[in-house]
């Protein structure tokens, strides 16, 4: 029966070495069908902040247009249509100049690799750390994974009262703090809200500016030192709070507020209250 075989294959120019290589590729293409077809399929909940590749050097944040137009709901297709990734939320909050904050949080359809004890996307691992490039429709989203697991908005942050001391700062500015100014994501979600402001004239005798490498002295009785009661969204990391911009919450520490129409700059943070 085999020399029949042998005979019939020989007849079509295959030879024993071509019927060996059709037979691994046979077995290759099996196998790789076997592990898709027992593979079970989830979703992923992770977070990602948008950033350099490098998480040793996250590099500036994303200028003001990126990932304007990306919104919840969104959903990320593979090449055949199919649905593998939905944005369930996003954190885009002004940090100054043109830049802006970005926490995108993601559904990822994937598995579990049981041996390694690690989720995979795409067939490589979703892991603390490692970068993550999606597309959305005209939209590319580039990341860092930050968590992996995630809870959602209310179970992640946590409000937190604080009170910080902005020292030595001109009347004009002073005179834009107001109780109710609220700080906001794009969503319209409230990350840090003035709940008081007092102001008292600068302990400074003097205060030094530099304008175009030249001192200017200023009387330390022209400026005032201004103390705010903030209420602020903050997240727990290794038993350290911090706010959603990421500045610890301890004491002596200096944070920032980027409210809509003023910045409440160089704070530095002189009781936690709650």
């Amino acid at each position: 029966m085999f020399q029949g075989i042998f005979k019939g294959v020989k007849k079509i120019g295959f030879n024993i070495f071509d019927i060996g290589v059709l037979l691994v590729i046979l077995l290759i293409i099996a196998a790789f069908f076997w592990i898709r077809a027992s593979r079970e399929d989830l979703w992923i909940d992770v977070k990602l902040v948008v950033s350099n590749d490098d998480w040793w050097w996250e590099g500036s944040p994303p200028q003001w247009w990126f990932a304007e137009g990306l919104k919840v709901g969104d959903k990320a297709k593979n090449t055949f249509g199919k649905e593998i990734g939905e944005i369930t939320d996003i954190i885009n909050f002004d940090v100054g100049e043109y830049r802006r904050r970005i926490f995108v949080d993601l559904k990822l359809k994937g598995s579990f690799d049981k041996r390694r004890g690690v989720y995979l996307f795409s067939y490589q691992p979703i892991q603390v750390g490692k970068p993550l490039d999606l597309n959305f429709g005209k939209y590319n989203l580039r990341g860092i994974v930050t968590y992996v697991e995630i809870a959602d908005f209310e179970n992640f942050y946590k409000d937190k009262v604080i009170e910080v001391e902005v020292s030595s700062i001109p009347s004009w500015l002073v005179d834009s703090y107001r109780e109710g100014l609220e700080m906001k994501d794009s969503r319209g979600r409230v990350l840090a809200k003035v709940l008081s402001v007092s102001k008292k004239p600068s302990k400074a005798i003097e205060v030094v500016e530099i304008v175009s490498q030249k001192e200017i002295k200023y009387p330390g009785n022209l400026f005032y030192d201004a103390y705010l009661k903030m209420q602020i969204k903050t997240f727990e990391s290794n038993g350290v709070d911090y706010f959603v911009d990421r500045a610890a919450i301890k004491v002596g520490n200096i944070i920032c507020f980027q409210f809509r129409d003023t910045l409440v700059a160089n704070a530095k943070i002189i009781k936690i209250i709650q």
